[in-house]
């Protein structure tokens, strides 16, 4: 399994966001805790936490910058779902999706969306490396989900998408960002004070 350096850092807005949307979406999970899940997908993985409020609010505000308006969200190991939560409530995307292997996470995932009556957000319990993009300009969420290998996969799947569509890729705790310039991807804007980054293909 993954080591990984995200580390968990709620605040006021978060335990607002889950009250007020009747969520379970808080709290650390590590890898071993997933249940039964792929042991291929599993030994790449990172444990599972969620990303803060304030986070997802600058990545909405940067996407909201692209020349092409963004269609589609989609999160690469969505977890229990709190970010295609936020983007389903807040993001007027056409559609939101969350990706995630762990069957416990993904139910948990989909416990919350109904909870929040998202009709357009749908989570799929599918490994993220075989999924591949629509033909639709996409914010592409990534929070450090899994490693080097399973990222440059990834990539390689939906290569033509990227080429094609003017997607942008937003990375939170982007450690392994050095994978993306091998696939023609420019970096957008860094803020390195916290390590979330924005790349689309050059």
């Amino acid at each position: 399994m993954v080591e990984t350096e995200k580390y968990y850092d709620p605040d006021w807005r978060d335990r607002w966001f889950a009250w007020r949307h009747g969520c379970d979406v808080e709290g650390i999970i590590e890898q071993s805790a997933y249940g039964p899940a792929d042991a291929g997908a599993l030994a790449r993985a990172t444990f599972y936490q969620p990303i803060p409020v304030r986070y997802l609010a600058r990545i909405l505000k940067q996407s909201r910058q692209c020349q092409t308006p963004l269609k589609h969200f989609v999160d690469v190991g969505c977890g229990k779902g709190k970010t295609c939560l936020y983007m389903g409530l807040k993001g007027g995307f056409d559609r939101v999706t969350g990706l995630e292997f762990a069957p416990k996470l993904a139910t948990a995932a989909r416990a919350n969306i109904r909870r929040a009556r998202l009709n357009k957000t749908e989570i799929l319990e599918m490994d993220a490396r075989a999924y591949a993009l629509p033909a639709m300009p996409t914010l592409v969420f990534l929070f450090n989900p899994f490693d080097a290998a399973a990222l440059e996969h990834f990539l390689d799947t939906n290569r033509t998408h990227f080429k094609t569509q003017r997607s942008m890729i937003a990375y939170a705790f982007d450690v392994r960002r050095e994978v993306l310039p091998d696939f023609g991807f420019r970096e957008v804007k860094r803020d390195s004070g916290v390590r979330l980054s924005f790349h689309q293909m050059a």
